[in-house]
C-alpha cells in the first residue's frame, strides 16, 4: 500500500509518522455518489422552476410553455436516473465491502455505540477529537439512513405525481394508490419540501467532510474521487467493527 508522506518538519515540532492508505470507497460507491450529487442539483433547479417558473419570458405563453415542457422532461428523466442510483446503492449495501455495507451504518456493536456517543460529544464541543474511523462514523451512518429514507419518500411522491400526469397504466396501476394516502397537492408540497431538506443535508455534508479531513488528515475529501484514505486506525488493536461482506 502507498504511504502518505509526513509534512515538512519544523524546528521543535515532532514530525507526523507516515500513514498507509487503504481502499475504502469502491468504484460503484463513488459513481453512485456523484450521480446522486449531480442529479440532486438538476432536480432542485428544475423542480423549483416547475413550482415557480422564473424563466421563459413572462407574458409569452408559447415560449413559457416550451420552457416548462423542457424543464419537466429534464426533471423526469433525471428523476429516473436518480431512482436507479438510489436503488443500486441500496443493493450495494448488501454486496459491497465493509465500509459500504449496511452493518457499517448502524450502531450494532458495543464499539460502534461508543463511537456514536463520542461523535455526538465531539459535535457538542465536549470532546476535542472525533473517534477514529476509516469509513462512516456511526453518527454519519444514521444520518445516511435517514437521508436515504428521504430519497425513497421523494421517489415515491415523484412517481405518484408522474402517474397523475400520465394518467395511464402501468403508472396509475403502480403508483395511483399514493393519491388515496395523500392528496395530489399534498404529494406535490411534500415532494417540494424534501428538496430543501436535501439541500440542507448537502451543505452540512460538505462541511462535515471538510471538518473530518482537517481533524484527521486522512484525505476525506479526495477519497470520494480516488477511493483511498489514510488509515487513521493503523497500529490500533482491531475493534469489533463489522467484517467485510463476503469475507473480502
Amino acid at each position: 500500500m502507498a504511504a502518505i508522506a509526513p509534512p515538512p518538519r519544523r524546528p521543535g515540532v515532532r514530525p507526523r509518522p507516515a500513514r498507509h492508505t487503504i481502499y475504502v470507497w469502491e468504484f460503484p460507491v463513488r459513481v453512485v455518489h456523484w450521480t446522486i450529487v449531480l442529479a440532486l442539483i438538476v432536480l432542485s433547479f428544475t423542480g423549483y422552476y416547475i413550482h415557480h417558473p422564473f424563466l421563459g419570458g413572462s407574458g409569452l405563453p408559447g415560449k413559457l410553455g416550451f420552457t416548462m415542457a423542457t424543464m419537466r422532461f429534464v426533471h423526469e428523466t433525471t428523476g429516473f436516473v436518480f431512482t436507479a442510483a438510489v436503488l443500486f446503492r441500496i443493493y450495494w449495501a448488501f454486496a459491497g465491502n465493509r465500509y459500504a455495507h449496511w452493518r457499517a451504518l448502524l450502531p450494532l456493536t458495543k464499539s460502534q455505540r461508543q463511537d456514536l456517543v463520542d461523535m455526538i460529544r465531539f459535535y457538542s464541543l465536549v470532546r476535542p477529537r472525533p473517534p477514529r474511523a476509516n469509513g462512516h462514523n456511526p453518527l454519519a451512518g444514521l444520518a445516511y439512513i435517514g437521508v436515504y429514507l428521504g430519497f425513497l419518500l421523494s421517489i415515491l411522491t415523484g412517481l405518484g405525481l408522474f402517474a397523475w400526469v400520465i394518467g395511464k397504466p402501468p403508472w396509475t396501476s403502480l403508483f395511483g394508490w399514493t393519491w388515496s394516502v395523500m392528496s395530489v397537492p399534498g404529494l406535490r408540497l411534500l415532494h417540494f419540501l424534501l428538496m430543501f431538506a436535501f439541500i440542507a443535508f448537502m451543505i452540512h455534508h460538505v462541511y462535515s467532510a471538510a471538518l473530518m479531513d482537517i481533524e484527521e488528515r486522512n484525505g476525506e475529501l479526495s477519497s470520494i474521487v480516488t477511493g483511498y484514505k489514510a488509515d487513521v486506525t493503523e497500529g490500533e488493536v482491531p475493534r469489533d467493527a463489522p467484517a467485510r461482506a463476503g469475507g473480502r
